[in-house]
């Protein structure tokens, strides 16, 4: 889950409530994050300079120089205003009385600054998550001076001088390559730009009772395995081909054929019984010698390749007979696409999931997709975002959680903003983002291959949540799982979809 600092703050009140002290969750936390960080580096020998702030991400910086004590590392401690808060103060007494004596930065400048550069590590636990504003003062130089250090940079909940609740970043903030936070992600680790600064983030539990999350609402969920396991359809003995749903793909023009056959064989390979695919004649024999699965619904095209006024009736038609539908990829925006997409929203009453240019065309009129009887998934890049928002590509990633509720709300649909940490925004305020995926995935055909997914999963009777989440997940999934064996640079849509069985028979082991 995604807490605030507000709500991290509440959660950790209700915690002590329910009979754990503050104290406890500090030397919780500390010692939670040490563990992960061992976990992931060896220590031993190495120059570990520990950077404390007043409050009680300093503290959590005494209890973790204590417990790295074990670890027969070169610890040096460097304040950078006294211990302010109780807790604080305690644990920095318990690190002093193990003769761990912090170094105060202004004072001791250039000494400090040379232990900073000389560091193998540097554990920031300055600011928490409670800081607002922009660091100032010596917190400039200190931050400074780590970004400049080679070292590796592991921040303690937050990296100093984020924002915990929004992507925003100020000027100044710790690049760092490791977060290790405490019981729920923040908004800060997931969204963009900051998200690009955290590092690996790691949630580590603190011990806090299950009951200390009662009554808060996450402003997102993270997707798990387990979501996605728990969701994936199930056939018993006796299933045939019409059981598993058949999936209408009204895709593709002369052109873009490609962005049929991902589509299709997306859908194939994400279990639909059928997979009809409605495409122009002027591709049909590179779509129907690629995907031999699929069913063609075959028509004539217009002089320009695109649809021609004539087949509108006839793709509504095919569409309303399937189980799920698909408008976009690769379609073409020309008006005869606008007019086609526009009667079948008028006319069919299956769940839909409209993509790339079925979004394009609907620009200008998607008031018919909240008015949309048969329910509807949008999977918007930032581009296609901005077009349905009429504001710039940069608004939409400034705010990426707040644009994909946005066009949830105005829609009434299941919106996916694709892009890093995909987010799933839904009609009634729930968010869900992934986790999953790598640069790799930014390339042609990566889009047309999870909308195919969704189609699939909607035709096999997921609702349009579950569907639009777990093709996201397994979609990202396959992505890291392709990586592997190519590059970021050399990764295709054709290798994720190689990717894809293996990945659900691994799913399907665990379910």
């Amino acid at each position: 889950m995604v807490l605030t600092s507000d709500q991290i703050r509440k959660a950790e009140q209700n915690a002590v409530e329910y009979g754990m002290s503050w104290l406890r969750l500090m030397e919780n936390a500390g010692s939670a994050a040490v563990r992960v960080i061992r976990k992931s580096y060896k220590l031993e020998g190495k120059n570990i300079v520990i950077i404390c702030g007043k409050g009680n991400n300093g503290g959590d910086g005494y209890v973790i120089a204590r417990k790295f004590l074990d670890d027969n590392a070169n610890i040096r401690i460097i304040s950078v205003e006294p211990a302010a808060t109780v807790s604080a103060k305690e644990m920095l007494s318990k690190a002093m009385s193990l003769g761990l004596r912090p170094i105060d930065f202004d004072s001791y400048r250039t000494l400090c600054c040379q232990y900073i550069s000389d560091a193998d590590f540097i554990i920031d636990a300055m600011f928490g998550t409670g800081f607002r504003g922009v660091p100032e003062g010596v917190y400039c130089a200190v931050i400074d001076a780590v970004n400049r250090s080679s070292a590796v940079k592991i921040s303690v909940d937050i990296p100093s001088g984020m924002w915990s609740d929004t992507g925003e970043l100020n000027s100044l903030y710790v690049h760092s390559d490791m977060t290790v936070t405490f019981a729920a992600y923040k908004p800060c680790h997931l969204l963009y730009p900051s998200n690009g600064y955290c590092g690996k983030v790691v949630v580590a539990p603190i011990g806090m009772p299950e009951e200390s999350f009662i009554g808060i609402s996450p402003v997102m969920e993270v997707v798990t395995d387990r979501y996605a396991i728990d969701r994936l359809p199930v056939r018993d003995v006796n299933y045939h081909k019409g059981l598993c749903g058949t999936a209408g793909l009204f895709v593709g023009s002369k052109g873009f054929a490609g962005a049929a056959v991902i589509a299709a064989k997306a859908a194939i390979k994400s279990g639909v019984g059928i997979a009809n695919i409605i495409i122009p004649d002027s591709i049909y024999n590179i779509v129907g010698i690629s995907v031999p699965e699929a069913i063609c619904t075959v028509y004539d095209c217009h002089d320009d390749g695109c649809v021609d006024l004539k087949i509108t009736h006839t793709v509504a038609e095919t569409l309303s007979s399937c189980s799920s539908g698909l408008i976009g990829c690769g379609l073409g925006q020309s008006k005869h696409t606008e007019y086609t997409v526009k009667e079948i929203l008028k006319k069919c009453n299956i769940p839909l999931v409209i993509d790339a240019d079925g979004i394009n065309v609907l620009a200008d009129s998607i008031d018919l997709i909240k008015q949309y009887r048969g329910g509807v998934v949008i999977t918007p890049h930032p581009k296609e975002a901005s077009r349905l928002l009429r504001c710039s590509v940069d608004q939409i990633q400034a705010d990426r959680l707040g644009n994909a509720k946005k066009l949830a709300e105005l829609t009434g649909a299941v919106t996916v903003l694709k892009g890093a940490n995909t987010i799933i925004a839904l009609p009634d305020g729930k968010c869900h983002i992934i986790t999953d995926g790598n640069p790799g995935m930014a390339t042609a055909g990566t889009g047309d291959m999870l909308a195919g997914m969704i189609v699939s999963f909607l035709a096999q009777g997921l609702d349009l949540a579950d569907a639009a989440v777990v093709a996201a997940k397994l979609h990202a999934m396959s992505g890291d799982t392709a990586v592997k064996t190519t590059s970021v640079l050399s990764l295709t849509p054709t290798d994720m979809l190689e990717a894809l069985p293996d990945l659900l028979l691994t799913m399907y082991l665990k379910k």
